[in-house]
């Protein structure tokens, strides 16, 4: 598993590491807790979430490097 000390930071391009289909969901940063473990995420693309935020541990999330997205979206 991939490790970083990187702190995820606003606006960042984020999807779920662990996610059971190839359709990934697709989200930004909006804001991270003091202590960098949990992250709130705006989602754009995610099946029965799509313009909702969510909490999330960060350990469950990955950056998205723009080259990933989908140019139809």
């Amino acid at each position: 598993m991939e490790t970083t000390d990187d702190p995820f930071l606003r606006g960042e391009l984020v999807t779920l590491r662990e996610f059971p289909t190839a359709a990934e969901p697709l989200g930004r940063i909006v804001s991270v807790a003091a202590d960098g473990e949990q992250a709130e995420v705006a989602w754009h693309k995610y099946p029965g979430h799509e313009h909702e935020v969510t909490v999330e541990p960060t350990v469950m999330l990955r950056r998205v490097h723009e080259s990933e997205m989908d140019p139809d979206e």
